[in-house]
């Protein structure tokens, strides 16, 4: 009996000092800063009025990604588009044309249409 009760209390003792390094390391992070990554950098928006999205479809598929209503200041920029359906995604990319406008991003492979799909945009550049 006072063997089982020694090794429980040893297997307690083991857990609490490894509780206690665990939450002593997570304490010894920052998280005071208001940046993202190493490096600090403004963040400016060359199209403040938004942009319209519309998944293009072949069947019950989503191929493509519409894109219009783009600012002109976005022009000869990059556009990233990922599509998310929570089973599979996608992501596409294109040059903004220099006038801005619209244009159509095709996906890497196709991703069935669901009921809720997640589709993400970003403009890099120009």
């Amino acid at each position: 009996m006072r063997r089982r009760l020694g090794a429980g209390i040893g297997a307690a003792a083991i857990a609490a000092v490894v509780l206690f390094a665990i939450i002593g390391h997570g304490a010894s992070m920052g998280a005071a800063s208001t940046t993202l990554g190493a490096g600090k950098a403004a963040v400016t928006a060359c199209d403040p009025d938004g942009i319209t999205v519309t998944q293009v479809l072949t069947g019950i598929n989503v191929t493509a990604v519409g894109v219009g209503g783009v600012a002109s200041a976005c022009g000869t920029g990059t556009i990233s588009v990922t599509v998310n359906n929570g089973t599979a995604n996608s992501t596409g990319t294109a040059i903004v044309p220099a006038g801005g406008g619209s244009m159509t991003v095709t996906l890497a492979s196709a991703v069935a249409m669901k009921d809720s799909d997640e589709i993400d945009v970003a403009i890099t550049g120009p």
